[in-house]
């Protein structure tokens, strides 16, 4: 059984139906405590950083988080979920999760000269490792709503993160990581059609080898 966690920084429904047609058996979680009896965790979201961090805390969720991802059992983050397993983000002054060993930047400071939120599919550019998750990235499109990331050179810093790159407008960005059982996308696999729906089927093969 996965956690959802509910940050309540968006509808998680679509998540709930691409995990369903993997055949994935999915809940909604508010509460830290019921955490540990579930098999693996997806932290959704989408909007500001702080406001997510925030109410993460204010509900006990951040250590609940934490305190499973010691547990070796996968995670998955996407979108916001994706910047708020990392040490912080420009976009706030909260402090993040800290399971990923970088920071969030806005995309005008990696060189993007295009229009920002980048809104709409793209490709991977590179992928490098040797993780099946990443794998199931190569040569597919996905959907991105977002105007900060992680930037290549920030993520080349931590050694042990296995990454997929995408470019858009001169920024190279993450598009996808891997970290030990941590995992996450820049982008929405639940809205990316088939490809995403691959891509959750990769991590959810996961909890077999957890």
């Amino acid at each position: 059984m996965i956690a959802i966690i509910d940050s309540q920084t968006g509808n998680i429904g679509s998540l709930l139906n691409a995990l369903a047609c993997v055949e994935a058996a999915a809940e909604i979680v508010s509460d830290p405590a019921a955490l540990p009896s579930y098999d693996a965790l997806v932290l959704p979201g989408v909007g500001a950083f702080d406001h997510a961090m925030t109410t993460l805390r204010q509900r006990g969720l951040d250590m609940g988080i934490r305190n499973f991802a010691s547990t070796g059992r996968p995670v998955l983050g996407i979108c916001l979920g994706m910047q708020l397993l990392c040490t912080g983000s420009d976009e706030g002054e909260c402090v993040g999760l800290g399971l990923i060993d970088a920071r969030i930047e806005h995309l005008s400071a990696m060189g993007c000269r295009g229009k920002v939120p980048h809104v709409g599919f793209n490709d991977i550019a590179q992928q490098e490792g040797d993780s099946p998750f990443l794998a199931a990235t190569a040569g597919q499109d996905f959907y991105f709503v977002h105007s900060f990331g992680l930037s290549e050179v920030s993520a080349r810093r931590d050694r042990a993160l296995q990454t997929a790159i995408t470019e858009y407008e001169g920024a190279r960005f993450v598009a996808a990581l891997q970290r030990g059982t941590v995992f996450a996308t820049q982008f929405h696999p639940e809205k990316s059609g088939e490809a995403g729906v691959a891509l959750l089927q990769q991590f959810v093969s996961c909890l077999t080898h957890a």
